[in-house]
C-alpha cells in the first residue's frame, strides 16, 4: 500500500479506478485513503486505554472516525469503540458502588427492552425465521401447553436479538435467529475479527436482553394473575443462568475474553455467593467453570471493569428473578 497519496490524484493506487479529490476511500476497491494516519491514531488509542487514559483513547479513535466514509464497516466498528469508552467513562465516573449497578442493571432491563422494539420486530419478517420457531413452539405446545410454550420461545429469541443487536452496532451483518427444538436458537454471521471488548460486549448482550424478557414475565405474573407467567420468568432466568456458564461457546464464554484473571476470581466469589445464599444449582456450574478459566491461557493484561460489571450485574438480576419466580409457586 502506496505511503502516500496526492489529494488531487483522479485513480485509486489499488484499482486505478476513478476517484474523487475529496474522498476518503475508493468506492471500487474500498481503498482507505488516510490509511497510514488511520493505523497510527488506532495504536495511539490502543496504547492510551493500556494505560487508564479512557478519554484520551476516545478522542483518538474520534479522530479516527473523521478519517472514514460514514457508510464502511470501519467507521462502524470505530463508533462502536467510542461508544464502548463512554460507557466506561461514565461508569468510571458514577458515584454508584457496583452492587447498586448491579442491580440498576436489573431495573432498567425492561426499558432496554422497550426501547429495542423496533430491532426486534425485524427478526419475525423473516419466514425462516417464523418456521422455525413454529416448529418449536409445536413440540413445547404439546408438552407444556400453547401458552408457556408462546412465552418460551418468544424469550429465547430476544435473547438471540440482543446478539444481533450488538454486533449490527459493530457492523457486522447477522442473520434472524433459528430456532432448533430441545436445543435453543442460533444465529448467523460472516467471519469477522472482534477484539476482546467487543466479544465480550457481544456475548453478554442475549443474557442481558434475556433478561429484560424474564423481567417482564415476572412483572405481569401479578397483573394478569397467570401463574403460567411465574413459570416462563424462573424458567427464561434459569436459561440465561445457563448461557453464563463460561464453557465452549457459551455467552458466558465469550463474557470472559476481555477479563484480567484477577476480575475472574471476583467474579467466582460473587457466583458462589449467590449459590451459598440461593442455592442455585447453575451458579455452581458458572462457579466451576470460572474456575477453570483461571487457569487457561486468554486473559488479558488490561482489565474491562464495564465488563465484569455486566457480568456480576446478570447473575445476581437472573438469580432475583429464578428466585423470585419460584417463591410465586
Amino acid at each position: 500500500m502506496p505511503a502516500a497519496f496526492s489529494q488531487t490524484a483522479a485513480a485509486c493506487p489499488e484499482c486505478q479506478g476513478a476517484l474523487d479529490s475529496s474522498a476518503l476511500s475508493c468506492a471500487r476497491c474500498g481503498w482507505l485513503r488516510h490509511s497510514a494516519e488511520l493505523e497510527q491514531l488506532a495504536q495511539q488509542a490502543q496504547t492510551a486505554a493500556q494505560a487508564g487514559d479512557l478519554t484520551g483513547a476516545r478522542d483518538f479513535w474520534r479522530r479516527a472516525a473523521r478519517l472514514l466514509p460514514e457508510n464502511t464497516v470501519q467507521y462502524r466498528s470505530v463508533q462502536a469503540r467510542i461508544d464502548d469508552l463512554s460507557r466506561q467513562i461514565d461508569a468510571a465516573g458514577g458515584a454508584k458502588t457496583g452492587w447498586k449497578r448491579g442491580a440498576t442493571g436489573a431495573g432498567s432491563a425492561a426499558l432496554l427492552l422497550l426501547s429495542k422494539g423496533k430491532l426486534l420486530l425485524l427478526g419475525l419478517t423473516k419466514l425462516s425465521t417464523l418456521l422455525s420457531m413454529f416448529a418449536f413452539f409445536g413440540v413445547y405446545w404439546t408438552l407444556y401447553g400453547w401458552a408457556f410454550a408462546l412465552g418460551l420461545v418468544l424469550s429465547i429469541y430476544v435473547h438471540e436479538m440482543g446478539h444481533v443487536s450488538v454486533l449490527r452496532r459493530y457492523g457486522i451483518p447477522a442473520s434472524a435467529p433459528m430456532f432448533i427444538p430441545g436445543l435453543g436458537a442460533f444465529i448467523g454471521m460472516r467471519a469477522a475479527s472482534l477484539d476482546p471488548v467487543q466479544e465480550s460486549r457481544v456475548g453478554l448482550a442475549g443474557p442481558l436482553y434475556g433478561l429484560a424478557a424474564a423481567a417482564l414475565c415476572l412483572a405481569a405474573e401479578p397483573l394478569t394473575g397467570s401463574r403460567t407467567m411465574g413459570a416462563i420468568a424462573h424458567t427464561a432466568a434459569v436459561i440465561n443462568l445457563f448461557n453464563l456458564i463460561p464453557v465452549w461457546q457459551l455467552d458466558g464464554s465469550r463474557g470472559l475474553r476481555s477479563l484480567t484473571r484477577g476480575q475472574r476470581a471476583m467474579l467466582l466469589v460473587v457466583a458462589l455467593g449467590l449459590w451459598a445464599i440461593t442455592s442455585q444449582g447453575m451458579l455452581f456450574l458458572i462457579a466451576l467453570g470460572l474456575t477453570y478459566r483461571l487457569f487457561t491461557k486468554d486473559q488479558v493484561q488490561q482489565g474491562d471493569d464495564t465488563g465484569v460489571m455486566q457480568y456480576a450485574g446478570l447473575l445476581a438480576a437472573l438469580t432475583a428473578v429464578a428466585v423470585l419466580a419460584s417463591r410465586l409457586h
